[in-house]
This record gives C-alpha cells, sequence and structure tokens, in this order.
C-alpha cells in the first residue's frame, strides 16, 4: 500500500471500505474527478467547517473549501502518490485544532521528512481493488501522526470533536464513488467499450 510509504507510523487512524460492481478503473476515475460538494451530506458539513471563518469574516473562498481534488490541493493537501489505477494518496501537516490550521506547503519528500514538533501530519488514501466477479473494493484509511506530546493534545482533543463528522465524509465520499463508478461501468457496457 502506498500509504505505508508515507506513514509507516501513526498515533490515530481510522479506516473505511465499500464495494462496487465496476472495475478499479472505474471507481479511480470516478473517485479522482468526483466534486463531493454535490452530496447534501458532505455540503453540509464543509458549510459547518466554514462556520469559524465566517464568524471570523475571513474570505472563505480564498480557503478553497469545496469538494473536488482541486479543492483539497488548493486547501492545502498534497498529492503525495497516484498509482493508477489502484491507490492516491495525500497529506496534511499543520495545527488542525488551531483557527488558521498553520498549514505547511511541502513537497511529498518533504512530507516523508517532516519533523516540527508541534505540529500534526495526515496521510489518506483511496484504494481500489479487485475483487472478481466485476466487483472492486473502496478503500480509504487516513493515519494523524503527531509531532510531540503537546500536538498529541491538542489533536486528541480536536479529534474528538470531528471524528464522527470526518468518518461521516468518508462513509459518504465512499457511497457516492460506488455510485459513480457503477454508473461508468453501466455506461461501459451499453456503449460496448
Amino acid at each position: 500500500m502506498l500509504l505505508d510509504e508515507f506513514m509507516p507510523r501513526w498515533d490515530f487512524c481510522e479506516r473505511h471500505q465499500g464495494l462496487a460492481r465496476a472495475a478499479p478503473r472505474d471507481a479511480f476515475e470516478a473517485a479522482w474527478e468526483l466534486d463531493m460538494a454535490r452530496s447534501p451530506v458532505t455540503r453540509a458539513l464543509l458549510r459547518l467547517r466554514e462556520l469559524p471563518y465566517r464568524l471570523l469574516k475571513r474570505d472563505v473562498d480564498s480557503k478553497g473549501f469545496g469538494g473536488t481534488m482541486t479543492d483539497m490541493f488548493e486547501l492545502g493537501f498534497i498529492l503525495l502518490a497516484r498509482q493508477e489505477p489502484h491507490e492516491f494518496v495525500f497529506g496534511l501537516v499543520g495545527r488542525f485544532w488551531s483557527l488558521d490550521f498553520c498549514m505547511e506547503k511541502l513537497t511529498p519528500q518533504q512530507f516523508k521528512t517532516f519533523a516540527e514538533p508541534g505540529n500534526a501530519m495526515v496521510a489518506a488514501n483511496l484504494r481500489f481493488e479487485p475483487r472478481g466477479e466485476g466487483l472492486t473494493r473502496l478503500y480509504t484509511e487516513t493515519r494523524v501522526r503527531c509531532l510531540g506530546p503537546r500536538a498529541k493534545r491538542g489533536f486528541r482533543r480536536y479529534w474528538t470533536v470531528i471524528r464522527p463528522f470526518s468518518g461521516l465524509i468518508r462513509r459518504e465520499w465512499l457511497r457516492v464513488i460506488r455510485n459513480e463508478a457503477e454508473a461508468r461501468a453501466r455506461e461501459r457496457l451499453i456503449n460496448g467499450a
């Protein structure tokens, strides 16, 4: 798993999975091109996340909040690796429990060696494994490593509050990816591709 290359050790972890009646290629493309803001559940949770910025009268639009991979990268996530059609890995470094997140802009190589105390590092993947009979296992794992006890305390408080919502977004993400991948597979059958 590519995720292991970027975060072999972690302090917090969350995993979700599902099945799609589609090829890994359909699931990968669906995930990469997906706009999660189309999902009412995710859209509501993204709006909730924006609330502190709106209350502080900060420019939310410039933060890049949205539901596409491009939006995530504009927000500060880093594409760490992409192995089509099986997995892509993205990461984020900062102090997520603070209002401005204090995010670090890093390259994938810098992410591997980053060690500045007081920060937390997140690495997450979307993985697509063939399961035979036209099925693909959809899998996402999020790992968090805290750099020092202060970061661990700060992240633990943050995680206690956001974990249920974070898990809901990931489950919704997999549901929407499954639906889109299955639609792509049906379209491919109809068109004979």
